[in-house]
């Protein structure tokens, strides 16, 4: 959570909308008034900067 919680809120938001309420990105889309495409792209760059901001935090626990 604290992770996800350090995520621009556009990124969070479309994040947890898609992947945890288990909404599609047309719906995200109507829901936030953004087009289908920026809700995809969000997602898409809040996974990438989750997957580093975890890879950063494994090595330092190294």
């Amino acid at each position: 959570m604290e992770l996800m919680d350090s995520l621009p809120e556009g990124y969070r938001t479309v994040l947890n909308l898609y992947d945890v309420e288990g909404f599609k990105h047309r719906e995200i889309a109507e829901l936030l008034g953004i087009s289908i495409n920026t809700s995809k792209s969000q997602l898409i760059l809040a996974r990438k900067r989750m997957q580093d901001m975890i890879r950063k935090k494994l090595e330092l626990k190294k």
